[in-house]
């Protein structure tokens, strides 16, 4: 997998359109995230510095230019009115910043039966410099043709690098460790601690993929509580409440320049607080 995205950002011959497949927690977002920052380095394009501008802005989710389609509702749906403003809309236009604009799509299954039809079309006919990159857990769910549009990328866990900037197999793990370790703290099941902070803000490149690893974790088990016919809709809306706030520290923190150690122990003191009713 590694291979073939490195050789494709080497001669310049990126797809239009891949699928990345693989179980849950692979690395796909993370992949995806700096795919994106590969194509829009300012300092080393085709291998992410991780320091410049679009680099911070698209590994913190915050630049313009790199969309995800949000699901919405009860069913976890991405609606046809977000296909329509968020890629419609922009598509016939060019990027504000990138060099490369790219949406993506964290679980392809939930563009729901209209607007997986309106982004077929787009797939169909890709304008200059568009990626999409959808990923999902159950690629035979999808329709064939939007399959037939994209260039398929099988992930295992845990995820390998794409290079100098890339999330390699320490950062995967750390992300992986710190985003439970996060969630638990949100969960009240361990309390925040000083040294969960200097893990958490060691390696700027990891704090934004744990913040939204554990913000990821915690709309998944609201969602599963949902699914199985929760009794305790203040719990699911804590853990749809403190997801929002991980998101939000996400983006404060290369947004506002934020001290990250300031900031790591605050948002660590409000989900401590938050986590019992």
């Amino acid at each position: 997998m590694v291979a073939r995205l490195r050789a494709a950002l080497a001669r310049d011959r990126v797809h239009h359109a891949y699928l990345f497949t693989g179980p849950t927690r692979a690395g796909k977002r993370a992949a995806a995230l700096t795919l994106a920052a590969a194509l829009n380095c300012e300092r080393s394009p085709g291998d992410p510095c991780g320091e410049c501008g679009p680099c911070e802005k698209i590994l913190a989710g915050i630049h313009p230019d790199v969309v995800t389609l949000e699901r919405e509702g009860a069913a976890q749906l991405v609606p046809i009115e977000t296909v329509r403003t968020q890629v419609v809309a922009r598509v016939g236009l060019p990027p504000h910043e990138a060099r490369m604009r790219v949406f993506l799509v964290d679980e392809a299954t939930a563009l729901a039966g209209p607007a997986a039809n309106a982004l077929l079309k787009t797939l169909e006919e890709p304008p200059a410099r568009t990626m999409f990159i959808l990923a999902t857990i159950a690629p035979d769910q999808l329709l064939p043709t939007i399959r037939s549009r994209c260039q398929r990328v099988i992930f295992a866990a845990p995820a390998a690098s794409l290079g100098g900037g890339a999330v390699d197999d320490d950062r995967s793990r750390a992300v992986d460790e710190l985003a439970g370790e996060l969630s638990d703290v949100a969960l009240g099941h361990r309390p925040a601690s000083a040294a969960l902070t200097g893990r958490l803000v060691e390696d700027k490149l990891v704090t934004p993929l744990a913040l939204t690893a554990a913000a990821q974790r915690l709309h998944q088990l609201a969602c599963d509580q949902l699914r199985a016919g929760g009794r305790d809709p203040a719990a699911l809306t804590r853990h749809g409440a403190q997801a929002e706030r991980l998101l939000g520290w996400q983006r404060a923190l290369v947004a506002h320049n934020a001290n990250p150690t300031l900031a790591i122990d605050t948002l660590l003191g409000e989900l401590q607080r938050e986590a019992r009713p």
